[in-house]
């Protein structure tokens, strides 16, 4: 299996999702993933790019703003199914995301420093000289 994280468009989400549902016999896309494709798929919406702002009473004085992108998790069941989503792969730091799929931790930080093995998170830091 494969862990990956993803930002879409809503357009790309929808060209994306389509390729990854079902199809009964007669070709109708249903709302099950293909398991052959994925294990899971977690839509974790727009996130929040600025939060909002509040008074002393709790009333709103500035809205959240949103991301223009969907942010997606998913546990592929092999390797991804199509190269069609790999330009929209993003590798937020271990740790500093807001959804991962329970016991995937330790290999998604081992793909992520895979990855970016420059990444200041995949550095160990240097010994300590007595």
């Amino acid at each position: 299996m494969k862990y990956l994280k993803y930002f879409f468009t809503p357009t790309q989400k929808a060209s994306a999702f389509a390729k990854i549902t079902q199809e009964d016999a007669e070709g109708v896309t249903s709302a099950q993933w293909d398991s052959s494709k994925v294990v899971a798929v977690a839509d974790l919406g727009q996130p929040v790019v600025t939060p909002a702002t509040y008074d002393e009473e709790g009333n709103v004085l500035t809205e959240a703003v949103l991301s223009s992108k969907h942010e997606v998790d998913i546990l592929w069941a092999d390797q991804p199914g199509t190269t069609s989503f790999s330009s929209y792969v993003v590798w937020p730091t271990p740790g500093g995301y807001t959804h991962t799929f329970a016991g995937w931790e330790a290999q998604y930080a081992k793909d992520y420093c895979e990855a970016n093995p420059n990444a200041a998170y995949c550095q160990p830091p240097a010994p300590i000289e007595p």
